[in-house]
């Protein structure tokens, strides 16, 4: 089960522009099971990414949003085709979410929406579980 509560807690305290940004890792992360991702798939777009991450120091402290790494993982997820799919999960979990946590609604649905800001998110899951 997901802390909605919780995220709902922490995006209160910023301004509604920033919400789906903010919280989009660990939404995303909230579907990632959902995606479906073939194994090599994955395995090739978190190799390519560690690699960028590597060259530019610290791959753990490389991986974050706006990294190059993450920029470029998530333009090979695109090319892949899972923006679409996570659009779908996305858009599904809204559903799910209690009527109690308005704020993390609104971020999932923006963030449905974005297909940037959530392909990025989705990088940055990939590399992080890839470090894991």
């Amino acid at each position: 089960m997901h802390d909605f509560a919780a995220i709902e807690e922490a995006l209160i305290e910023l301004p509604e522009a920033g919400w789906a940004t903010a919280a989009s890792a660990v939404l995303v992360a909230c579907v990632f099971d959902d995606l479906a991702m073939d194994e090599d798939e994955l395995n090739a777009a978190a190799r390519r990414g560690l690699l960028l991450a590597a060259a530019a120091g610290n791959p753990a402290e490389s991986i974050g949003f706006g990294s190059r790494a993450a920029l470029e993982t998530a333009s090979d997820l695109a090319l892949d085709g899972f923006g679409e799919r996570l659009a779908a999960a996305l858009t599904t979990l809204a559903t799910q979410i209690p009527t109690e946590c308005p704020c993390v609604v609104a971020a999932v649905t923006e963030l449905a929406g974005d297909s940037q800001v959530a392909l990025e998110a989705l990088a940055v899951v990939v590399l992080h579980n890839a470090l894991d």
